[in-house]
């Protein structure tokens, strides 16, 4: 049964943040006043029992980001001294011994032991072959705070769901807290960019936030390149003389915490979180595009997944086919799309819905745009309505007004769930490589090379009087498609990226790391065209690499015979750099002195200093 707590007169569910254990208890004596002679009622004992099962978690609910930093402080150390000998006093029969654990020097017992160590605290163990690193990353603090943050943070959002905080008259999309959180995290980030200045090999000197405003970091030019490809592969369709087709596709009943209409809960729904949810969209997206294979269709085009109004994903298709095949592919999506509980009430109504685009009504990318928009930052697109006819206004959390697209992005970063993705198309990466590529490097190359190249430069002039950016040449998706050979080629895709396995060194040991170095032509596979890449270090920091005196001794002492075994191979001594709090204080979670419970410790405890 849950706890009641009370603290300065208020009562609530224990193990539940404040705001969620003040309603539990609120609920839960309500359904308990319903009862007869004292006898529960069905709802209270659903009730419950439900948050007898949030509240035992394996990371309490009710956490916060400086407790999290504190666990895994806490963990890391736990792991570093597993391996260790130690002597603990054991009862046996009816005396006390001394019981001596010997020290585990074998790398694979000591990895089994650190596994162990790890599942018990509810995180998945590093999936890495090599025993070293694995074993540094369970001592990293670093490590443990990543993996807390994520495992917490979709276990709260879960809780968040089942206990009816996710929804449109609640919060849409991801709860308050989750989204506080991210808000919390993209400003530590930001501040953290800020601070650090990069230089290059050419003297130029930038901030690491203003190095990240120039690629699909900032949302502007994430929502333009993705028009831009949209646009392309409508083009292409049309010189092909194919069809679009725009798809909606939706997760059985089950799989929704709270109805749309009344926003009341859904007594189908089985407990499933959005990645489940997501998973069982991506089962159904398999079986038609092996059914598409099977039939000779091969369609092109996007796939966007956004939330419901209750967090639970569903799926927008723009896809293009010949129109001979367009019966085809929708009869492939709606067999597939209704295999799990085709009999439900609505499941044919509401399952898939298919909407053939018309040339009449507009472009197929001018359709699918506010989608686009609506799930990067609300640009150009007026009212924000949900799939199920909501408008999802914006609303105050905290002292911040949230956008409704904040809440999408809060949501994808919570559940790790892949927003765009392209379909039957020539690799992106290529293209944001040729950009990187200087005109010289293929002047000699191979006229499909040249015609890619040519295709992902866009070249702009300003004028000196006005400061007017005039575009001389676009950058054109659709003849970057050309020059590829066309869509859906598979791996036969004319122009490659050119990658070099490097040995680098990392936090955790040397690691075999794929880098990117340019692009290929296929045909000629020896042939590299080099990107310019240059070389960045921190600003300030060669100067104090390259001195010649220091304050330690800069002599070569042996590993020490006792120190584990996975850091005898650690270069030693090293100097002690400059006290640097940064990391501290991108990891502290500010938005803690925002909330109501630091608000109402102030009151009862500020003016006495504790």
């Amino acid at each position: 049964m849950p706890i009641i707590q009370q603290e300065n007169g208020r009562k609530s569910v224990k193990g539940l943040p404040p705001r969620w254990g003040k309603r539990a208890y609120e609920e839960l004596s309500t359904e308990r006043a319903r009862g007869i002679m004292g006898e529960m009622t069905e709802r209270y004992k659903r009730l419950a029992v439900l948050l007898d099962a949030v509240t035992n978690a394996p990371i309490p609910l009710d956490c916060t980001d400086a407790q999290l930093c504190i666990a895994a402080e806490r963990y890391a150390a736990e792991c570093a001294s597993a391996g260790t000998r130690k002597e603990a006093d054991t009862l046996v029969g009816d005396r006390v011994l001394r019981v001596e654990t010997p020290e585990i020097t074998d790398p694979k017992a000591l990895r089994a032991r650190m596994a162990w160590m790890v599942a018990n605290r509810g995180l998945e163990a590093p999936k890495i072959a090599d025993d070293v690193q694995f074993i540094r990353r369970c001592v990293d603090p670093g490590w443990w705070r990543v993996n807390l943050r994520r495992v917490h943070g979709r276990t709260f959002e879960h809780a968040a769901i089942r206990l009816g905080f996710v929804h449109v008259r609640a919060g849409a999309y991801a709860s308050n807290e989750t989204v506080q959180r991210r808000q919390a995290q993209n400003t530590r980030n930001a501040r953290a960019l800020n601070a650090i200045n990069m230089v290059n090999e050419d003297g130029h000197e930038f901030t690491l936030a203003e190095l990240a405003a120039r690629g699909v970091g900032n949302k502007a030019i994430r929502r333009g390149e993705l028009m831009l490809r949209m646009a392309g592969c409508e083009a292409i369709a049309n010189q092909l003389g194919h069809v679009g087709v725009f798809v909606t596709l939706t997760a059985p009943s089950k799989y929704h915490a709270v109805l749309a209409k009344s926003g009341t809960a859904n007594p189908n729904y089985n407990g499933a979180t959005p990645r489940e949810a997501q998973a069982a969209l991506m089962d159904v997206w398999a079986c038609v595009r092996a059914k598409n294979h099977r039939d000779g269709i091969s369609p092109c085009g996007f796939r966007i997944a956004e939330p419901h109004h209750d967090g639970c994903p569903h799926w927008h298709l723009l896809l293009f086919v010949p129109a001979a095949q367009v019966t085809r592919l929708q009869r492939n999506l709606r067999v597939y799309a209704l295999a799990e509980d085709r009999e439900e009430a609505g499941a044919a109504k509401n399952r898939i819905k298919i909407v053939r685009i018309e040339a009449d009504k507009g472009t197929a990318a001018g359709y699918i745009a506010k989608y686009v928009a609506k799930n990067i930052d609300d640009e150009h697109v007026g009212e924000h309505v949900d799939v199920d006819g909501n408008v999802i206004e914006r609303d105050l959390v905290g002292d911040q007004i949230i956008k409704p697209s904040q809440r999408v992005e809060a949501w994808a970063s919570c559940w790790g769930i892949r927003q765009f993705q392209a379909v039957g198309q020539p690799p992106v990466t290529v293209w944001r490589e040729l950009r990187r590529v200087a005109e010289e490097q293929v002047a000699a190359a191979p006229e499909h090379v040249r015609a890619a190249w040519a295709a992902c430069q866009r070249v702009t002039t300003t004028d000196a009087e006005t400061g007017e950016v005039i575009v001389q040449h676009a950058a054109d998706f659709a003849d970057y498609i050309r020059a590829q050979g066309g869509v859906n080629q598979g791996r036969a895709y004319r122009v490659g990226l050119a990658v070099r396995t490097e040995l680098r060194e990392g936090r955790y040991g040397l690691a075999e790391r794929p880098a990117p170095v340019g692009i290929y032509c296929k045909a000629m596979p020896d042939a590299v065209y080099a990107s310019t890449r240059h070389q960045w270090q921190r600003s300030g920091g060669a100067a104090a690499i390259g001195r010649t005196w220091s304050s330690v001794n800069n002599c070569t002492v042996p590993p020490v015979e006792t120190a584990p075994f996975w850091e005898v191979d650690t270069p030693w001594p090293v100097e002690i750099p400059p006290h640097d709090d940064s990391e501290y204080f991108a990891a502290f979670d500010f938005a803690y002195f925002d909330t109501d419970e630091y608000k109402t410790h102030m009151e009862n405890h500020g003016n006495n200093g504790t």
